[in-house]
């Protein structure tokens, strides 16, 4: 999943986290001088990853590349394409 989190507690072990969703998560590599960043985290989990805006468009946009590449989807793009 993705959402925005903002830290709320540093430690050793790394950041204590909160999502807009109210999921309290650590990650290990927080940017101290933020207040928000999107992470990334499995429903399940207690850990986070933080996604940067710039690695998220690289990924879209790479993923975008793939479909317009797939044979299978020349003709048929989805309607947000």
């Amino acid at each position: 999943m993705l959402d925005l989190a903002t830290p709320s507690e540093d430690d050793l072990a790394g950041t204590t986290v909160e999502t807009n969703g109210e999921i309290v998560l650590s990650t290990p590599k927080w940017l101290g001088d933020t207040d928000f960043e999107l992470v990334a985290f499995s429903p399940s989990g207690t850990t986070c990853e933080v996604v940067r805006a710039c690695d998220l468009a690289c990924d879209i946009a790479s993923a975008l590349l793939a479909l317009d590449k797939a044979a299978g989807f020349a003709d048929q793009k989805p309607d947000w394409y």
